[in-house]
């Protein structure tokens, strides 16, 4: 899991402390308190992910008194109490989504995305396809062909090119003087995109399991998976023992698993219509 709220207003508070403190140590405006709290007001007012944003002013911190401290004292400059504990947070989350299968499709792509882009990639091949030999309602099958299609564009490569989306991704790297936020905004696009089809996801299998279908609840069955041999051993693996019903649930645990993973809870829209 990532951090609790109590404990991302806790981080705030910290470091809104450390900008004042460092303010009278330094005398330097780059540690104005007030820009700070522009950016967080700011954050709070686009619904921006929270945790990232405070340890991303974190990181901010520490590198501008870093450089201020070699410039100063350059035999005696070295990692902080305060630096240690915010690197330990984010080496946990790291360790997270690294259990994810890494696709890499530009040497300049952030970690955070290649691991999603893999996930992603995995989800709709092992997991959500699943859903195809369970639905038989023409209004279910249509919700899950138009979620199908938004997850190819977005994590599913075919005839050796990635989707639409991570060409997306690399022509805004690859642009003739690109600015790094130019492409940290396009990444945390993918990101959010990423976080509002899961939590669809998540909803529509609220969906389904709220409907009672006497066949969904005898065993899994496999006749109607047309995959390759190898996807469909893995998914048989995945869902072995199961009912259609217990897939289901795995389908959403999956996806609350990969929302979590990648701290992405917060990012959602509002919830659809029902099934029925």
């Amino acid at each position: 899991m990532g951090l609790s709220d109590k404990e991302i207003d806790l981080l705030i508070n910290k470091v809104r402390e450390k900008y004042k403190e460092s303010f009278i140590e330094y005398k330097s405006r780059l540690f104005n308190v007030e820009a700070f709290e522009d950016r967080l007001q700011t954050a709070l007012r686009r619904r921006m992910n929270l945790e990232g944003f405070i340890l991303a002013e974190i990181a901010n911190f520490e590198q501008i008194k870093q450089r201020i401290d070699e410039e100063r004292h350059p035999k005696n400059a070295g990692e902080s109490a305060f630096s240690k504990q915010v690197n330990k947070i984010f080496e946990d989350n790291t360790a997270k989504i690294k259990k994810y299968n890494e696709i890499q499709f530009h040497p300049l792509a952030d970690i955070e995305m290649t691991h999603l882009y893999g996930a992603l990639s995995e989800f709709i091949q092992y997991y959500f396809s699943i859903l195809w030999t369970i639905l038989t309602d023409y209004q279910q099958k249509d919700k899950l062909h138009a979620l199908d299609d938004r997850f190819s564009d977005f994590a599913l490569s075919k005839s050796r090119r990635h989707p639409k989306r991570i060409e997306d991704h690399i022509s805004v790297i690859a642009r003739k003087n690109a600015k790094e936020i130019e492409i940290e905004k396009d990444k945390n696009e993918y990101l959010k995109e990423s976080a509002f089809l899961l939590h669809e996801v998540i909803d529509f299998m609220d969906d389904l399991i709220s409907i009672r279908e006497r066949e969904w609840e005898n065993p899994l069955k496999y006749d109607k998976l047309y995959v390759e041999n190898s996807v469909k051993k893995k998914m048989m693996s995945i869902f072995s023992g199961t009912t259609p019903y217990g897939a289901i649930l795995k389908v959403r645990e999956r996806a609350e698993e990969i929302l979590k993973d990648f701290r992405l809870e917060s990012f959602r829209k509002s919830a659809g219509v029902k099934l029925r």
